[in-house]
């Protein structure tokens, strides 16, 4: 199942083949902080979901978030 990272409900990145590479790019990105209890999480108001593998890529090739 395809996922990427949300902002409530607009896609911000391209689509992920898994979960965890779309969690990959969240870190790259700066997006993932680590809790007290040392649990990563994201950053306030994004989440990682699943999304349709038929949905539109962003237009900047190489990128893995839609600006």
């Amino acid at each position: 199942m395809p996922y990427a990272v949300f902002e409530e409900s607009e896609r911000l990145t391209r689509v992920f083949a898994t979960e965890q590479e779309a969690w990959d790019a969240a870190e790259s990105a700066g997006l993932v902080e680590i809790g007290p209890d040392g649990r990563k999480f994201l950053e306030d108001h994004l989440k990682i979901k699943p999304c349709a593998a038929d949905c539109q890529e962003p237009a900047g090739a190489g990128s893995d978030f839609i600006m």
